[in-house]
């Protein structure tokens, strides 16, 4: 995977994460229906994820 596909992906997906966060402030009501130690499994993966394609393209070989 080249660096702006890298980059680009990570940017689509700390978007999401923005969203999603909006999203959960104004429906408090809701949640998942398993435990939350499964969600915070969930968050943790997703933002080292992101974390991971947003910053490998700056590394250098």
């Amino acid at each position: 995977m080249n660096k702006k596909i890298s980059r680009i992906i990570g940017l689509v997906m700390v978007v999401i994460a923005i969203v999603f966060v909006v999203f959960a402030l104004n429906h408090p009501e809701m949640s998942f229906p398993w435990n939350n130690t499964i969600t915070w499994v969930l968050y943790g993966l997703y933002a080292i994820v992101t974390a991971v394609l947003l910053i490998a393209p700056t590394k250098k070989k």
